[in-house]
């Protein structure tokens, strides 16, 4: 027994690893359309009206002065900003359908708007797990190792922030270890920290540096993007105002995304989630083309609801799928491409947790997302990120993306002469036709066993979540650090040093 097991675990360490090529995700279907377009046009309607007559609170005083100068009433004591709706929706018109957003290596350049759909890595957990240290703290280590999976992962199209927070690292310092470290340890878009000005900037600095760019080449094209969240209901923080403007005048990708929880932090019903999400994002939006016409923008949402129980966020719940094509109708309402997000409540790796990402995943697919954020592993209401449920969601995307494959009726007249070689009763398995095509006709899981149980049980029984333990393993082991020209890494070396003791432990 003892040998067959050796014989077993060297097999294992020898098994090959399955196809991480790149994946370009296009949806299949059309978006589905929910509400009927005077529905959409009500939603619009008392949105604007909203913001007309009740306002929103914008916590910086720069963004105030801007938002009076574009016409708009501001109260200076309350910072609210009532809107002129069509100075409003003036601004919004100029955010651009569709951009490129530019790599490090230019095989990872994302294209973005039609039909394309961009699977992101998870980010902002606080916490990590996996089957063998369990459930702890986000630390450099992981936050490293998880970088480096999403990396090897050809489903994962964008690092959407640090998969999990590295906590041990200084936070007035930690945004110049992450940005270098998504900059070296991978060479796909990435985020920027840009939680004020300083570190919004810093990692501009970074990012042109690796890119050999000077200003005006950074506003060519996006090269990172940041979230901008809003604070619901109605309040967007100054240090994110801070982050969207510096991002907005250098002409990266701003990410407007309300977290729009029904029952708690917006109304308990979606007619009234999706009015006041809809407000929130036209009014950062609007503001982000105050800041500078046409720059990439992207309508999010975080829209599901509340557990009313216990006041938690319940994650890939019917209300998921319907609010996120609900808000799909109004992204594309106004010519904006949407981002939405995958997640589970689930605090394992279990079947709840594949069913709400799966719920989730059909919620961006169906609703014509363009961007997916916190789709590789993110669990626990946002609160971890799991190495296991990276792979599991890996599987699924992939699942997904290979619904686009078309149906080629070009082989029908061999089709033909294939069922009339076979006949009644006979099979398909060593016909030319099936021989052609054996390697490649079908999509091959990455994670899932098809054997016989038989097969499956004298194999040692192993489950679909040991199964991801034992690859990620092995996709960590195989992981090799991209290409990065010495010399601009010496300069981002040395530019992380100064900017590190520049700033020291003073709070920013």
């Amino acid at each position: 027994m003892a040998a067959r097991g050796r014989r077993r675990e060297a097999a294992e360490r020898r098994s090959p690893l399955p196809d991480l090529s790149w994946q370009v995700g296009r949806r299949a279907f059309a978006p589905v359309e929910l509400l009927s377009q005077d529905a959409i046009e009500e939603v619009h309607d008392k949105a604007l009206t909203l913001l007309e007559e009740t306002g929103i609170e914008f916590m910086l005083p720069d963004a105030l002065r801007r938002l009076e100068a574009a016409g708009h009433t501001v109260d200076h004591d309350t910072q609210i900003v009532r809107f002129d709706r069509e100075g409003l929706m003036e601004a919004v018109s100029k955010a651009p359908s569709s951009f490129t957003m530019k790599a490090r290596n230019p095989a990872h350049d994302l294209h973005i708007g039609g039909d394309r759909i961009v699977w992101g890595s998870a980010s902002s957990a606080p916490n990590v797990m996996d089957l063998d240290g369990g459930r702890r703290p986000g630390n450099e280590a992981d936050f490293q190792n998880l970088v480096k999976l999403n990396q090897m992962l050809g489903t994962c199209g964008i690092i959407c922030g640090p998969p999990v927070e590295p906590t041990d690292l200084h936070p007035s310092t930690r945004h110049l270890d992450m940005v270098s470290d998504w900059i070296t340890l991978t060479d796909k878009i990435h985020r920027n920290m840009t939680i004020g000005t300083i570190r919004a900037e810093d990692g501009l600095r970074m990012i042109k540096i690796a890119h050999g760019l000077d200003d005006e080449g950074l506003r060519a094209n996006p090269r990172c993007s940041m979230v901008l969240n809003v604070n619901s209901p109605l309040k967007i923080d100054g240090p994110l105002l801070e982050g969207a403007t510096v991002m907005a005048e250098a002409g990266q990708c701003v990410v407007v995304s309300p977290v729009a929880l029904a029952g708690a932090m917006s109304p308990i019903t979606l007619s009234g989630s999706l009015i006041q999400h809809n407000a929130e994002c036209l009014a950062a939006i609007a503001y982000v083309q105050t800041v500078r016409a046409g720059a990439p923008v992207f309508y999010g949402s975080l829209i599901s609801n509340v557990d009313m129980r216990s006041g938690a966020p319940a994650l890939g719940t019917p209300e998921t799928v319907t609010g996120s094509i609900a808000t799909g109708q109004l992204a594309r309402r106004y010519d904006i491409p949407q981002r939405t997000w995958l997640g589970s409540t689930s605090n394992t790796v279990d079947v709840q947790s594949a069913w709400e990402t799966m719920f989730s995943l059909w919620a961006a697919y169906l609703s014509g997302a363009h961007m997916v954020y916190h789709a590789h592993g993110w669990m626990e209401g946002g609160l971890t990120s799991s190495y296991e449920k990276t792979i599991v969601d890996s599987e699924m995307i992939s699942m997904m993306n290979a619904l686009a494959r078309p149906i080629d009726l070009a082989d029908a007249d061999e089709v033909m002469t294939a069922i009339a070689e076979v006949g009644p009763g006979g099979h398909f398995f060593g016909t030319p036709h099936t021989m052609k095509r054996y390697e490649t006709a079908f999509w091959a899981p990455m994670l899932a066993d098809w054997r016989a149980f038989e097969f499956w049980e004298a194999d040692g029984a192993v489950d679909t979540t040991h199964r991801a333990n034992k690859m990620w393993k092995q996709l960590l082991e195989a992981y090799e650090k991209p290409a990065f020209d010495a010399g601009r890494a010496d300069e981002l070396a040395a530019f992380v040093a100064r900017r590190k003791e520049e700033i020291g432990t003073t709070e920013i």
